[in-house]
């Protein structure tokens, strides 16, 4: 722990990675006063963020690595720590609009798997998801978990590929709700990996209402392949701060934006 602001290594390089997303630059003055420690450590900090590749150092600070994207490789358990205040308020919000009598779909992701955490102890719903941490954390609920099969993406404990699509195509649920690595109003959401992608849109296909999850660091953001079109969603519920601008432009598109 930090003796200087009572704050773990681990916690600081996690808010500091948050920055970074959201100003896309660090200064390494601006980091010591924010923390309250030393521009030694605050370097020791960026030069094992470089390693893992999820920042380049520059003179006095560093900038976003241009050709990985922050959050890929990182462990869906690291992934949780970031922003997590955001994704509990989005989390708590979604499970408003679960009833019961339901039946569900929540795809692999960090968001979703907050989503779980909040309805695990609600009553007759059924869940449907092709995430292994989702299963898991509804084991000792009361509600019926359908478990779809397939190839394991281990960082994100996701199941994809054939095998899921064709379960999919053998059901029909209520509500979908997806969390994505980006958001952009032109090119759509999108993800890193192309399986998943289908698989995400397999599960848009089946459900009567897709509601997306998003944090703020995940608007503007492209990843390799796209799963639909912005127009294709009913919900988008976020923490992001639109302005009316970009609020008229999702309304345009018939999607509803919740800012919580």
């Amino acid at each position: 722990m930090d003796k200087n602001n009572g704050i773990f290594q681990e916690e600081r390089r996690e808010q500091i990675l948050e920055i970074l997303e959201k100003e896309n630059r660090l200064l390494i003055s601006d980091l010591t006063k924010k923390f309250k420690t030393t521009p030694a450590t605050i370097r020791k900090d960026l030069t094992l963020l470089e390693k893992k590749g999820l920042l380049k150092r520059t003179h006095g600070g560093a900038i976003k690595n241009k050709s990985k994207s922050l959050f890929r490789g990182l462990a869906l358990k690291e992934k949780e720590k970031l922003f997590l205040d955001e994704k509990i308020r989005i989390a708590k919000e979604a499970a408003k609009l679960i009833s019961e009598g339901d039946q569900i779909i929540l795809d692999s992701g960090s968001t979703t798997e907050m989503l779980a955490k909040e309805i695990k102890y609600f009553k007759g719903i059924t869940v449907i998801t092709n995430a292994i941490n989702i299963a898991t954390e509804l084991m000792q609920s009361d509600i019926e978990v359908i478990l779809l099969g397939g190839m394991l993406i281990k960082e994100s404990s996701a199941l994809v590929g054939p095998i899921t699509e064709d379960a999919l195509q053998k059901i029909s649920v209520n509500k979908f709700f997806q969390g994505v690595d980006g958001i952009d109003l032109k090119v759509g959401l999108t993800t890193p990996n192309m399986i998943e992608a289908k698989t995400n849109r397999m599960m848009m296909n089946v459900a009567s209402e897709r509601i997306l999850l998003v944090d703020s660091s995940k608007f503007g953001r492209k990843s390799l392949s796209v799963i639909a079109k912005v127009n294709e969603l009913d919900k988008i519920i976020t923490t992001k701060k639109l302005s009316k601008k970009e609020l008229k432009k999702y309304s345009d598109y018939g999607v509803d934006v919740v800012i919580v």
